[in-house]
């Protein structure tokens, strides 16, 4: 599991880019879902790894230099879940390289449509748009999730905490946590 936490930073003295849903969302769920498999009863038959990557904003870096230093075999990796503007989900979800991974995809789908977790999720093609990009390039089967709908606040100065509305946080937690115990 993957996420980024950094963000756009500071422009100048006064002006600062808080990064609320991009991305201290996806950090947070990234947490609470290790916080939730940490627990002995809700280990998995398979070791989990989280790793948090800087340099997202300025070109995917973090997550390039460790698909070229890995400290786990890549091809080791059953699949690779990159988490990324999760605070609110009004209107769904979307997942990139849904259709490069269609049987992974219809299982997430699935769970979804049986527990009503979100609205809709919907599926894009392959993209270079965040961290989990590097790590197709390399073979691993991999998917980038972020919701949608609720606040527009996007590498803006609005995009902070007190407007975030985290409308589906926990659907979407339960959504990835069946996703996990899946493989």
């Amino acid at each position: 599991m993957t996420a980024h936490y950094d963000h756009l930073g500071r422009m100048g003295n006064n002006t600062i880019f808080p990064g609320a849903n991009d991305n201290a969302s996806g950090i947070a769920m990234l947490l609470q879902l290790g916080k939730h498999f940490a627990k002995k009863e809700n280990q998995l038959e398979y070791s989990l790894i989280l790793i948090a990557f800087a340099g997202e904003e300025a070109g995917l870096i973090g997550s390039k230099y460790y698909t070229e230093n890995p400290l786990n075999e890549l091809s080791k990796i059953k699949f690779l879940l990159n988490m990324d503007l999760l605070g609110t989900g009004d209107e769904g979800m979307m997942v990139v390289n849904a259709t490069e991974f269609p049987n992974a995809f219809q299982t997430l789908d699935s769970i979804n449509t049986q527990y009503h977790y979100l609205p809709k999720i919907g599926k894009r093609g392959k993209a270079a748009n965040s961290d989990h990009y590097w790590f197709t390039e390399k073979g691993v089967p991999s998917f980038f999730c972020y919701t949608l709908g609720g606040i527009t606040a996007y590498h803006d100065i609005y995009d902070i905490e007190k407007t975030l509305p985290l409308t589906k946080f926990e659907s979407v937690h339960k959504l990835f946590i069946s996703f996990l115990q899946s493989f």
